[in-house]
């Protein structure tokens, strides 16, 4: 990889999204960015217009896993969180868009739900949106009396001849050898077939001044030229050549009067080529030979799907279409036409630009419900009045960010120091957290806070000991349960287990996100059946399973405090296990949770870093 090519590409980027800027209406404007030259500017136009709609869509197909692996670390992340920056994503078959969705798992870690991917807080939908043609400009030309009339001037040309079409513009990808080698197989094959078949083939000029499009062009040439040399009589040349382009009248003539439509290419994003061809067969006659490797083979099942990098596969499609009938011809045409102008071009510009309205709209629905600045105003204003508050706060993806390992997790200077001042206030600062009491009494111990630890089974006042919240809590099951988890961690790498007094802990954020996908469920699934009938619960939290006794929860808070003493009460907490202190607290109490995800709680919050800066505003709001 040059480094250059790389550094080259990005600043192409910028300078669309310097241009952008000079024109944007953030509020008005619909951007759609097209094709692999502009990955990176989605994201790059969502650093300065958070609001923008954005679209994009990859005209080529997007890789799998283990090619786009080959990039380098650098690169691909900032493809991937490039392309993030759009509100919808679209490719053009299913296969694409799973690539794509595999791609973000196993490299940026991020999830999906039915093709909807929660990047940071924003959404954004990725799907299948397979690009069309228009169909009606292909089929009136086809009826038209100077396309019929060249139709048949082709057809007298080459004496009735079978008719072989290619036309493809001059690309690598394209397989235009391949093509040539499956015709020469058939023709050694089947050499009954001399002088009864032409093979027309268009290549279109495409970067003349690249060396590698030199020498391709170089080896058509020759390769032509040896075909023809081999088989070629006084009245019969096997392959017509023609290196330029064709208008478009033309090439809807060699549509019409052609038997077979080579379309073989190595690899496509989808090749409109085949879908015009089938648009031009007004007579429904023609046979379509397709590659596997293009996107509209996912469409035009009727075509013969071969693979282009058998030769034996392209000679022997070739025999297969001149011995079709008639009737089946017109059958598989037929249906074909059916698809294609059902969805044409401005089918697939409509659905697209609907797909991407839809997006914003829910992504302006999820920012309701956080907290905006009237809310926050609100929160503010009653905590300053009041003369006695209760705030509780859980720990890991509230006050700070989930990290690798949870030892990794430990309080910086600031947050400590933040608690310090909220606690100068007339204020019961409560941390209510999962994690065991020896970590929270060790980080906090300095703190005149109470804490309420692995998710309510031990608690404790400011400067006072560690109680438990119920006696003669069960144990008993707990090594049953360790030993199913030691099975699944030696199976899965990264995974640990974690053993608590009165719950157990399997942590997988640091396995591979691919395995994940499959081997958690069917983990939970285990354990999901043998704590039924049980008085244990399984319960699924950021990237951890838990097992813990149904009766030990957060609610506890409700029965510690002594509520109606206090004329202020603010929760906030990140998980599921915090839906029970938000549903244990009176109405009058302020609930919040971090993060998109529906709740019990009254508002969202974006982060902990918006946690933070909202607990800043209420301490400098007594202050001042």
């Amino acid at each position: 990889f040059e480094k250059e090519h790389y550094n080259t590409y990005k600043s192409v980027n910028l300078k669309f999204a310097k241009a952008l800027g000079n024109i944007i209406n953030e509020n008005e404007d619909i951007i759609w960015v097209h094709d692999y030259h502009l990955m990176l500017l989605p994201s790059l136009l969502r650093q300065s217009y958070p609001t923008l709609a954005i679209g994009f869509f990859l005209h080529i197909p997007f890789p799998a896993y283990e090619v786009f692996q080959l990039l380098p670390s650098q690169w691909r992340i900032e493809i991937i969180e490039g392309l993030l920056g759009a509100d919808l994503i679209g490719f053009h078959t299913h296969e694409y868009t799973d690539n794509f969705l595999r791609a973000t798992l196993r490299f940026a870690g991020l999830e999906n739900h039915l093709g909807v991917i929660n990047n940071k807080g924003r959404l954004v939908k990725v799907g299948t949106h397979p690009i069309s043609i228009d169909y009606l400009k292909f089929s009136k030309t086809a009826k038209s009396p100077s396309v019929i009339s060249k139709t048949q001037e082709i057809k007298n040309q080459f004496k009735n001849k079978k008719i072989l079409f290619s036309v493809d513009r001059l690309d690598y990808t394209k397989g235009i050898l391949n093509r040539l080698l499956g015709f020469e197989y058939f023709l050694d094959k089947y050499p009954a077939w001399r002088e009864s078949i032409t093979l027309i083939i268009v290549v279109v000029p495409s970067r003349i001044g690249v060396f590698h499009y030199q020498q391709m062009k170089k080896q058509i040439d020759e390769t032509i030229g040896r075909i023809n040399g081999k088989f070629s009589t006084v009245e019969w040349t096997p392959i017509v050549y023609k290196f330029g382009s064709l208008d478009f009248e033309n090439l809807v003539s060699f549509y019409s009067a052609s038997d077979i439509m080579l379309v073989t290419p190595l690899r496509d994003g989808m090749n409109l080529v085949a879908k015009e061809f089938i648009a031009s067969k007004q007579e429904k006659n023609g046979v379509l030979i397709l590659s596997e490797m293009a996107g509209s083979a996912k469409e035009l099942l009727e075509a013969l799907i071969i693979n282009p990098n058998s030769i034996e596969e392209i000679g022997e499609a070739i025999k297969k279409a001149l011995d079709m009938s008639k009737e089946e011809q017109s059958q598989r045409i037929e249906k074909m036409q059916e698809r294609i102008s059902r969805y044409n071009v401005f089918r697939w510009v409509s659905d697209y630009l609907n797909e991407l309205n839809k997006t914003t709209l829910l992504q302006k629905q999820m920012e309701s419900q956080f907290i905006n600045q009237s809310i926050e105003n609100q929160i503010i204003s009653e905590y300053a009045k009041a003369k006695k508050r209760l705030i509780m706060l859980d720990y890991d993806g509230t006050l700070i960010d989930f990290v690798n390992s949870p030892k990794e997790a430990v309080p910086t200077k600031e947050l400590i120091h933040l608690i310090h001042r909220l606690t100068q206030e007339n204020n019961t600062i409560v941390i209510v957290s999962g994690r065991d009491k020896d970590t929270l009494q060790q980080w906090f111990e300095n703190l005149n806070i109470a804490i309420v630890a692995e998710h309510g089974a031990f608690y404790k006042y400011p400067n006072s000991n560690w109680k438990l919240y119920q006696n003669n809590i069960d144990k008993s099951w707990k090594n049953a349960i360790i030993n199913i988890l030691k099975l699944y961690s030696d199976r899965l790498p990264g995974s640990f287990i974690e053993n608590k007094t009165f719950s157990i802990v399997f942590h997988y954020r640091n396995t591979d996100p691919q395995t994940q996908s499959t081997f958690i469920p069917e983990l939970n699934g285990h354990l999901q059946n043998f704590v039924a009938n049980t008085n244990l619960k399984v319960h699924k939290g950021n990237k951890i399973l838990e097992i813990k006794p149904a009766n030990i929860g957060k609610h506890c808070v409700a029965e510690i405090f002594n509520l109606k003493s206090y004329d202020f009460m603010l929760a906030i907490g990140d998980d599921y296990t915090d839906e029970d202190m938000f549903k244990a607290l009176p109405e009058n109490a302020i609930t919040i949770k971090v993060g998109e995800i529906s709740t019990l709680a009254k508002y969202n919050i974006k982060s902990p870093q918006h946690v933070i800066k909202l607990l800043e505003k209420l301490i400098n709001t007594t202050v001042s």
